[in-house]
């Protein structure tokens, strides 16, 4: 398919919630309805309504399996009019009604005596037709013109998350830090809770004597090694997750300011304190964020629009120069109120400089009550609500930058999928779904070494780091590492491969096989799940033909290929082949550190009629970067 199709059918999938018609489709591409209709018909082998209801109907079968909302309502978000409308159409196709698809859901998942062979049928029957939209089980074809003029691909990765600064006194989380620094390009290294009780500042917040010392420690490293800083300046609870809604282990480790007027004495002498111990170059090149949190800054007669102020004024006062930044809502806040908060900081002229937001694919907000949360399945909920964010900004006339501060699949510290390949190709193509709507974009988080507790014994526990406590490196650091790697101009972007080119025309193509969450992935806690065989809707493979188009002709090209998967580079896997052994010597450590890397392919290709062809077979979970470059 040309790329035309492509964006037509992007279009379509962004937007078939809406009332969306022919019409609509042809006026936002400026072409008239009928050339429209016999262009999609030519390539697609469908009419328009039909495959606009196709699309509707998958995302009613997955609100049906993985939401509790009302038949109504899963009617209204998936684009038909009326309750009535898909009823009738998912009758058609399915040969039930909505209703009794989700009862024959319901029965089978509570019914626990159902011999696995039973399972695995009904399983198979009541998803063959949804899984991945019905796609093509055959060779994708994919062509590349690479003399075309493309759109610029902004590697918005630019952040990541450690966690509180006490944290960063242990040799092995700075050691962490910089390998991510170096490997990565993070410029931005975000940590909280400051004013932690391990620092021993103060015993009177409201007098002068403040003792820094412990916390310098932790600002030589980064101003040292040139590292910036983000620093979240909101007071958040020591937490490890063992799941949405469990918690292994929650602490409060800061101070309890009791006014406003000890959060700002502490605030401004801490500022000041840094200003004589640094330059103030250094310290304006620094991000001082004030996100709204549940955990209040002081106790009494607190708002959080006062304390963001004292903070901002404080900032500006001392650090003309110094980046503001703000709000990321917690899930209580609903749209009224995020309005509110965004018009008065308008108002009183303190708007931050960089909006802030956090996402997890587990965790719904009150401002999208309107829009259901399909957990981990759903990057249509995190795009919707960047959207939203926007739209708001929007109302007031206000322009800043928009950063994703804290994002990740799961809340979870306890999850063995942290570990997999299939995170890896979360990553991606959450990235890929998400970049256009954010500046900046940090990531939850960079090592394990800051989830350790009683119960991470193990080489590997689910700890959501892109680093083990050992410094091993998960297949998620492939995928940022693999982003990286992307040139600047995109050359053709699809559901699960992007390619790009560099200054050096050198063409990339990043491919990735992602397999969305089944619904027993649901019906356990996130901690208990102890392997993947039955958590994910499909173990299918994808096949991807590439033709590179508008090249010299006969020229060699070499192919080089860095390869992800359950056989190659796998921490999880490779740690399987070693017995999953708890207790590893250094020597073991050492041999899984050189051994969890990207097998290499390398072949030749010469060029005919100017163009290039070569395939890839992706396995489930599987992440393929592809240079080809003039031999």
């Amino acid at each position: 398919m040309s790329e035309k199709i492509d964006r037509i059918l992007n279009y379509i999938h962004h937007h078939y919630f809406e009332t969306l018609s022919l019409t609509d489709v042809a006026d936002h591409f400026q072409v008239s309805e009928s050339y429209l209709s016999r262009y999609f018909k030519n390539k697609t082998g469908q009419n328009f309504v039909n495959y606009l209801n196709e699309v509707r109907i998958e995302n009613a079968a997955n609100e049906l399996c993985q939401t509790d909302a009302t038949i109504t309502n899963i009617a209204v978000d998936s684009g038909f009019s009326t309750p009535s409308v898909l009823n009738r159409i998912f009758k058609k196709k399915y040969g039930i009604t909505p209703s009794e698809f989700r009862k024959r859901m319901e029965e089978f998942t509570h019914n626990e005596k159902i011999e696995n062979d039973k399972v695995e049928e009904l399983r198979k029957n009541l998803y063959e037709k949804i899984e991945n939209g019905e796609e093509d089980r055959d060779i994708k074809k994919v062509a590349i013109k690479v003399q075309t003029n493309h759109v610029q691909w902004m590697n918005h990765n630019e952040i990541i998350n450690i966690g509180e600064a006490s944290c960063v006194s242990e040799a092995a989380i700075q050691e962490h830090i910089l390998f991510l620094k170096q490997v990565l390009d993070i410029k931005y290294v975000r940590i909280w809770n400051l004013f932690s009780e391990k620092f021993m500042i103060s015993t009177d917040f409201s007098g002068k004597n403040f003792n820094f010392e412990s916390l310098d420690r932790i600002f030589d490293f980064f101003v040292q090694n040139k590292i910036l800083l983000l620093l979240d300046f909101g007071k958040r609870n020591r937490v490890i997750m063992a799941g949405r809604n469990n918690e292994l282990y929650s602490a409060n480790m800061q101070y309890n300011l009791k006014t406003i007027d000890e959060w700002k004495n502490l605030l401004e002498h801490l500022i000041k304190h840094l200003i004589r111990r640094y330059d103030k170059g250094v310290l304006e090149k620094w991000i001082y964020e004030f996100p709204w949190n549940k955990e209040p800054y002081y106790e009494k007669d607190y708002v959080y629009i006062d304390a963001y102020e004292a903070g901002w004024k404080i900032i500006k006062s001392n650090l003309g120069n110094g980046r503001v930044a703000g709000l990321s809502p917690h899930g209580e806040i609903n749209e009224v109120q995020f309005q509110n908060v965004i018009h008065d900081l308008k108002t009183r002229g303190i708007f931050p400089e960089i909006f802030t937001v956090k996402i997890f694919a587990d965790y719904s907000h009150k401002m999208m009550e309107d829009y259901s949360l399909q957990m981990g399945n759903d990057y249509l909920y995190a795009r919707k609500y960047m959207e939203k964010v926007h739209a708001l900004l929007k109302n007031e006339n206000i322009e800043c930058k928009i950063c994703i501060s804290e994002w990740s699949n799961s809340v979870s510290n306890r999850n063995i999928l942290q570990d997999s390949c299939a995170r890896g190709t979360y990553i991606i193509k959450f990235i890929l779904s998400i970049w256009k709507l954010a500046d900046m974009i940090g990531f939850w988080h960079g090592s394990d070494a800051v989830d350790t507790f009683y119960d991470s014994r193990k080489l590997i526990y689910g700890g959501g780091g892109l680093l083990t406590k050992d410094g091993i490196k998960k297949p998620s650091f492939y995928a940022f590492e693999f982003m990286k790697k992307l040139g600047r101009d995109i050359l053709r972007i699809g559901n699960n491969y992007i390619v790009t080119r560099d200054s050096a025309n050198t063409i990339t193509c990043l491919c990735f096989n992602h397999r969305d969450y089944s619904y027993y992935y649901y019906l356990k806690k996130e901690n208990e799940h102890l392997d993947l065989s039955k958590v994910f809707q499909s173990e299918e493979k994808e096949k991807i033909e590439f033709t590179i188009e508008e090249l010299d002709d006969n020229k060699e090209y070499m192919i080089k290929e860095e390869v992800i998967n359950s056989h190659f580079g796998s921490i999880m896997d490779e740690w399987r082949l070693l017995g999953n052994q708890e207790e590893l010597g250094k020597e073991e450590i050492h041999y899984l550190k050189n051994i969890c890397i990207p097998k290499i392919y390398i072949h030749h290709e010469r060029s005919e009629n100017h163009k290039i062809k070569f395939q890839v077979e992706l396995e489930p979970h599987e992440m393929r970067m592809v240079y080809i470059n003039e031999y």
